[in-house]
């Protein structure tokens, strides 16, 4: 028991110690960087079996989003691929419309007054949704990495009763940024799994930011209880309407 439990120790200790070592080595090579953007494919899953019987059938299982994080100055923003042009199909049904636009949220964060606002399209209307920057308990093991888009990246995972994500940080951008609502590492989260959502970094634009990121300004403001009891009670009543339809 004395040998198993001191081999254990052994593990934990050499596991922090190569954190430790690799964030030290990367921030020496790249630590000048301060602002960039980087690109993500964001995929949203449906849980198609929430939904009424008579719905399930015309539901997309997935819907694909090219995304990008732009950070600088303490701030950041997250939102759709501005230079991406979606198509509308005209016979595409109405509430299938909203669900497309809701993956199509814009996340602004700033960081020193710990402060986040986001946009959201809400069955056709535009909400603003202030709340504070919640902090992740994030466990790092360290010796799990991958390479993504040619930096090392590390192995994060965070559980509770309704999340459970896994995540890969870079430590050679060595700022607490990520996608959405996401962040509080000690480097860029480059990709995220979960059983509802899929973001992984496609491209890093390592170029100066002209323009100041400035919050999105356009839609109903909630503070994020208020929205999210809103919320809830308007999804009740759709879903007791969709399934009073044959």
């Amino acid at each position: 028991m004395e040998l198993q439990i001191s081999v254990n120790l052994k593990y934990k200790l050499m596991r922090q110690i190569l954190l430790l070592i690799t964030i030290f080595i990367s921030n020496l090579t790249i630590a000048q960087i301060k602002e960039g953007v980087i690109m993500y494919k964001q995929t949203t899953y449906t849980d198609i079996e929430s939904l009424p019987q008579n719905m399930q059938a015309n539901i997309p299982k997935s819907n694909e989003t090219m995304m990008e994080l732009t950070f600088k100055d303490g701030k950041s923003i997250y939102r759709k691929d501005p230079n991406i042009k979606e198509e509308i199909n005209d016979d595409m049904p109405r509430w299938v419309r909203r669900m497309r636009q809701q993956d199509n949220k814009t996340t602004y964060r700033d960081y020193k007054k710990s402060e986040t606002l986001e946009q959201v399209n809400f069955f056709g209307k535009d909400f603003l949704i202030n709340d504070t920057i919640v902090k992740q308990p994030w466990k790092v093991i360290a010796a799990e990495q991958k390479i993504i888009l040619g930096m090392m990246c590390m192995k994060a995972i965070y559980k509770d009763s309704v999340n459970n994500l896994v995540v890969y940080f870079t430590p050679q951008i060595p700022i607490s940024v990520g996608p959405d609502l996401y962040g509080g590492l000690p480097g860029v989260i480059m990709e995220i799994q979960s059983e509802k959502l899929h973001i992984i970094a496609t491209e890093f634009k390592k170029e100066p930011i002209a323009d100041t990121i400035k919050p999105p300004d356009n839609g109903s403001k909630y503070i994020r209880k208020e929205f999210d009891k809103m919320r809830e009670e308007k999804i009740k009543e759709q879903r007791e309407m969709w399934g009073g339809r044959k």
